[in-house]
């Protein structure tokens, strides 16, 4: 199965401190380390799941 998840650039986790190592998964709602694995939650705002799994449901341009 895929993981529609994206690196979070230029953050640090509270955890270890470690740099671009933050994970966000959308569709969860949760922030991972990669080194530690301290995990967060958060409020995505935006799309939706099922936005996210169809990427032509967002699409604002010319068709």
């Amino acid at each position: 199965m895929m993981r529609l998840a994206h690196i979070l650039d230029g953050l640090r986790c509270s955890g270890c401190g470690a740099l671009d190592v933050l994970w966000l998964d959308p569709v969860r709602g949760i922030v991972e380390c990669h080194e530690c694995g301290e995990k967060a939650s958060v409020m995505v705002d935006g799309l939706g799941p099922a936005d996210l799994l169809d990427p032509l449901s967002a699409w604002d341009g010319d068709r």
